[in-house]
């Protein structure tokens, strides 16, 4: 997973498909800001952002990158051993590596569009609070997707034309036709979720597509806490006592010029994202939850 600030916005990647990756990759060294950040973040209010003069450098193409045999970086989903400490387990991200394509592509995005198309609102749309954060996502992705992949995106005059499949997507105009979410669903291969931090300090949930499997529903958790997401619907253990003041003081400190990230992982009996039988919204027959480890 990805986190990244975004004027009033953090974007959070969510590497669900990271799943498919087992083998180990060699990790990116941890983030290490000055001793004078880490104690503390920026002076602002919750809720109150102050805009930043910082602009993301091009990135080098990659290299010998293509759609036919580009295979899925290998990662390590665990340390093995004994012992296995309940950590955020962030590494500082170049930003080159900010968005991952391989030669999966086709597939899953295949398989988001046709979910999408077929549920909605379900897995994929902007709260009015994300809005602004959704458009400064589209506005980077036009410049960086092309920038790194070229021989599967081109930028246009009005936004971004994916030369696989030759849709074209306008970004620029305000309103948009189209919610922003679903345009960023048609163009990365990993889930996307926006959160937006409210004058109480909590970091809520305000768009997002989310199209992959997963045991969770983009709807129902739509303007829900962060830290309420973790323990009332995703029940992860340990949240409450060793990771929920971690994650609020690293959203409270990220800064745009120093990205960081992280893998999440589980186990699931089948490939793809989206099978009969199987939910991620309301109203859908769920899996039983034997099928998760």
């Amino acid at each position: 997973m990805t986190i990244w600030p975004f004027g009033i916005a953090l974007v959070c990647l969510l590497v669900w498909s990271t799943i498919r990756r087992f083998a180990l990759r060699q990790p990116t060294p941890s983030p290490k800001p000055p001793s004078s950040q880490r104690k503390k973040g920026p002076d602002r209010q919750p809720g109150t952002w102050t805009p930043s003069t910082y602009t993301r450098p091009t990135p080098e193409l990659y290299p010998d990158w293509s759609l036919q045999d580009t295979e899925p970086l290998p990662y390590r989903p665990h340390k093995w051993g004994p012992n296995y400490p309940i950590t955020m387990g962030l590494r500082a991200m170049p930003m080159d590596e900010w968005i991952e394509l391989d030669n999966r592509y086709p597939y899953f995005h295949h398989e988001r569009t046709t979910r999408m198309r077929e549920m909605g609102t379900a897995v994929s749309r902007t709260a009015p609070e994300g809005l602004a954060g959704a458009h400064e996502l589209l506005d980077e992705l036009r410049e960086y997707l092309p920038q790194r992949y070229p021989s599967l995106f081109r930028k246009t005059a009005k936004g971004i034309e994916n030369l696989h499949t030759g849709d074209a997507f306008n970004t620029g105009d305000r309103p948009l036709k189209q919610d922003p979410m679903q345009i960023v669903g048609s163009l990365v291969q990993e889930d996307v979720c926006i959160l937006v931090e409210r004058a109480d300090g909590q970091y809520y949930l305000a768009g997002g597509a989310v199209c992959s499997r997963g045991v969770w529903c983009l709807e129902e958790r739509l303007g829900i806490p962060l830290s309420q997401i973790h323990i009332e619907y995703g029940k992860v253990p340990h949240f409450r006592e060793k990771l929920e003041k971690g994650v609020m003081n690293l959203f409270r400190r990220i800064q745009p010029e120093n990205p960081v990230q992280r893998n999440t992982w589980y186990v699931i009996g089948e490939d793809a994202i989206n099978r009969e039988g199987f939910t991620v919204g309301a109203g859908e027959k769920g899996m039983p939850e034997d099928n998760f480890f």
